[in-house]
């Protein structure tokens, strides 16, 4: 590999996905891969989704209404959760919140019956009550490990029913709050239904705030394959055995984007391309199901800035894999994570680098990075 890959994990994710036909619901025709538990774990001890029932929801995407879309993707992602032993329970919000399921131990027929019977869309979006109900009636002051989260929304507001950006507002502190009670414990997953314009940017903030998720949108995790390849991501990890462990098989791959990319740019070089050319290369002999391309800036310029421009960075290095490599675009999920996790550390004046203009600069050089992780077997 080129000097301008550096590994910085070199640890195996061992996938072995055992496809067959999973009990359907009505009207329901995925065929949910069945993902061997033989072969996995939980990386994650309870997972709770909150689920948007306000009248947006009701609305038309591509001809279906939103929340018939999102009971789609739940029911397909409830099928794909093998039988471990995990807590689980579900919330919804319309007109106030509501628990249907749990907090208790998941049962896979019970929460798809749950899931069936949601009811249609009404009412504004108290996201934020939604989220303080499943804090308050699952999460304070029980000890249930470490935590997923997933939101499902199309993280639009109801200005006509309520308080319009207000409601967005709310939702962001609430979710700040269960971080501060929660510390590393949890991790946020929103799954944006729809593409309204606003949403993917709010539900982007409220992924960060775990610091640990990432958004995904419902039209990504469509298919069996990549709803597994999100499950993975989400709850679980391998059981390795010394035959599945190999010191070549690279599992986070950290790219400078520096080589990448020209300062302040998105659009990959020439020398950038080759990297991950190379990269591929190396690859060569390796069956990956999973690809997560994250992108990090320095600190110089606004934070909503970096994070924007960290994403285009990531969303580059995804197109240049698809379009050149032929890789499925649903097999790799991006993110970009902005000013957070600085290499140079963090404190006065961001950790270890002072002063200002290019010295500066070349100082955060090790901040500005997109990571690639790739999990599959050999």
């Amino acid at each position: 590999m080129k000097n301008d890959i550096r590994a910085i994990i070199l640890a195996v994710a061992a996938i072995s996905l055992v496809g067959c036909a999973a009990t359907q619901p009505s009207g329901n025709s995925f065929n949910a891969k069945q993902l061997s538990t033989a072969n996995y774990a939980k990386k994650i001890d309870t997972f709770v989704i909150i689920h948007d029932a306000s009248s947006s929801m009701g609305n038309k995407h591509m001809g279906r209404t939103k929340i018939d879309i999102s009971k789609e993707v739940l029911s397909n992602m409830n099928q794909t959760i093998p039988q471990l032993d995990f807590n689980s329970g579900l919330t919804s919000y319309g007109s106030g919140a509501k628990v249907h399921f749990g907090l208790s131990e998941h049962s896979r027929s019970g929460l798809g019956d749950v899931i069936a019977k949601l009811t249609s869309a009404n009412g504004p979006s108290p996201m934020d009550a939604g989220l303080k109900t499943t804090n308050n009636k699952f999460l304070t002051g029980l000890g249930l490990g470490k935590i997923a989260m997933f939101i499902v929304s199309d993280g639009i507001s109801d200005v006509s029913n309520s308080g319009g950006p207000g409601e967005r507002n709310a939702a962001i502190s609430a979710a700040k709050k269960i971080k501060d009670q929660l510390g590393d414990r949890v991790c946020i997953y929103p799954i944006q239904i729809g593409n309204e314009p606003g949403g993917k940017e709010f539900m982007h903030e409220l992924a960060e705030i775990g610091g640990c998720g990432f958004l995904t949108n419902h039209k990504h995790i469509s298919s069996p394959d990549s709803m597994a390849s999100f499950v993975i991501m989400t709850l679980l990890g391998p059981i390795e055995s010394e035959s599945q462990v190999s010191d070549t098989s690279p599992d986070k791959i950290t790219f400078s984007a520096d080589a990448l990319f020209d300062f302040d740019g998105s659009v990959l070089k020439q020398d950038g391309k080759e990297a991950l050319d190379n990269l591929m290369a190396e690859l060569g002999k390796v069956k990956y199901d999973v690809i997560i391309a994250l992108g990090y800036t320095d600190h110089i310029g606004s934070a909503d800035y970096n994070k924007k421009l960290s994403l285009k960075r990531a969303e580059a290095v995804k197109s240049y894999l698809v379009s050149t490599h032929s890789i499925d675009p649903s097999d790799i999920f991006v993110d970009g994570k902005g000013e957070a996790n600085p290499v140079t550390g963090v404190g006065t004046w961001h950790g270890l680098c002072k002063g200002k203009g290019q010295k500066l600069k070349d100082c955060l050089q090790p901040d500005r990075r997109v990571e690639i992780e790739i999990a599959g077997v050999q």
